[in-house]
């Protein structure tokens, strides 16, 4: 889900040198982007044909032996539903992911506290910056600078978003009977060496890359965030969130 470390993710494993280089490759906001610096054709993206998802898999490997891709939630019922065009004999999603792609395992990120996700989601939007780099310069934005404003209705949106999410993915993991190698936010910000040699272990290659790595984002929350997540606790009447683990 968004705001929960996966780009942080991402460098890690790319800067390891064995683990690809994972990217939304099937966010539809980006994939005209992506097909633009690759060199092929924009219609290969409309129906995401065989072209596409062989460059994708040859881009998310980065000549490592091992591919990589990220997806969030709201991107999987159209990514499932155009790979069903393509491999017509498949019997569920998980089949339909390991036709295009070859055998899979699932990491599943997931941040536990969900207010304080909510907020830095509902900042993100209204300020347009998702991302810094780790000397603090801008690394994404979506829009010209603004400052937010707090509006509990919009903070309860994001966070239903998020646990609508979160939910989504624990049904979808169950009905597929997959068991995801499972990483908290809180545990891969606060350490993020002994969460990916945990993660390289669980792909299958070397664990010890892991110390190759170095966070390359920095961290955007701030007291406002803090202050939000405690006034929206009270406006909503929600219960402090448990100790992540």
């Amino acid at each position: 889900m968004p705001r929960s470390g996966s780009t942080l993710l991402c460098d890690l494993l790319t800067q390891t040198g064995i683990a690809g280089r994972p990217n939304s490759f099937f966010r539809p906001q980006s994939m005209g982007d992506f097909a633009n610096d690759w060199g092929i054709p924009p219609q290969t993206i409309d129906g995401f044909d065989q072209s596409y998802i062989d460059t994708v898999r040859n881009r998310g490997a980065a000549e490592t032996g091992c591919f990589g891709m990220r997806i969030m939630w709201a991107n999987m019922p159209l990514l499932t539903a155009r790979l069903s065009q393509l491999f017509r004999s498949t019997a569920d999603d998980h089949a339909l992911l390991q036709a295009a792609f070859g055998p899979l395992k699932f990491i599943h990120l997931a941040r536990a506290d969900k207010v304080a996700e909510a907020v830095s989601l509902d900042i993100a939007e209204q300020s347009g910056l998702w991302h810094r780099n780790a000397d603090g310069t801008e690394r994404e934005r979506t829009a010209e600078a603004a400052e937010p404003i707090y509006d509990t209705a919009r903070i309860q949106a994001a966070y239903d978003e998020v646990t609508d999410g979160q939910r989504a993915w624990n049904a979808w993991f169950t009905q597929q009977s997959i068991t995801p190698l499972r990483v908290s936010y809180e545990a891969l910000a606060a350490q993020p060496a002994p969460q990916l040699r945990r993660i390289l272990s669980f792909v299958g290659v070397e664990p010890d890359k892991a110390n190759n790595a170095t966070a390359q984002t920095a961290v955007l929350s701030s007291k406002r965030n803090r202050l939000w997540a405690a006034r929206f606790r009270k406006d909503a009447g929600l219960a402090l969130p448990a100790p992540a683990p």
